[in-house]
């Protein structure tokens, strides 16, 4: 009798969800990233989806880093999504400011096109220790950059110049006449309209020395 009323238990709930293919952006490849269950599609929409950039874009140097997607809408079940920012691992950020390295950390907002924003995460390794008015001088220089080459461009080309590796050697040679940088990542972006909040924190982090961090 014990294993009948067993039996009897409710539906198993995993037949009862269909699978969706979740297509990234057209801007980033509009390939299939991966498939996910749901009850319908409704319950799909807003879901955040997260893949490796390696695994996205093929480039294996970004295998620390990772891209998020929203979906937006479904037809069938075939899902359409919005690139809403990345991240890098922590671990990869504490490797790489080592001893005797000074670190500074930038965060700042840029307005894009079309009513929307994004703010940007930068960590900057530097050689040895530097002072109040260098760190200063360091970082406004990258932040007037970021101003100039991301202000009115679009939300798509923004979201593939963030996790690229132009960026990058942009942002060194705009810095050569202030102080040789050691290493810098991008280490998170998030997109977001004006009307929306931001979920990174608005409080800038104080520069820190590799004890600190």
């Amino acid at each position: 009798m014990a294993r009948e009323k067993g039996q009897r238990k409710g539906k198993d709930k995993w037949k009862e969800k269909s699978w969706y293919t979740i297509m990234s952006p057209d801007y980033m490849g509009g390939k299939e990233i991966t498939v996910s269950p749901s009850s319908d599609e409704t319950s799909m929409i807003g879901r955040h989806i997260e893949v490796s950039i390696a695994d996205l874009t093929g480039n294996f140097k970004k295998s620390n880093a990772k891209v998020i997607f929203r979906v937006d809408s479904c037809q069938g079940s075939k899902c359409s999504t919005t690139f809403i920012g990345h991240s890098i691992s922590d671990d990869y950020i504490k490797r790489m400011v080592r001893r005797r390295k000074e670190r500074i950390d930038i965060i700042k907002d840029f307005r894009l096109q079309d009513g929307f924003q994004v703010a940007i995460k930068i960590v900057v390794v530097t050689d040895g220790k530097l002072t109040n008015t260098k760190r200063l001088e360091i970082r406004n220089t990258i932040v007037e950059f970021l101003k100039s080459r991301l202000e009115n461009a679009s939300p798509s080309d923004t979201a593939r110049y963030v996790i690229g590796d132009d960026i990058y050697s942009d942002m060194v040679y705009a810095t050569r006449d202030v102080y040789p940088i050691k290493k810098l990542e991008v280490r998170k972006s998030e997109f977001y309209t004006l009307g929306e909040k931001r979920t990174m924190t608005n409080v800038q982090e104080e520069d820190q020395t590799p004890e600190q961090a």
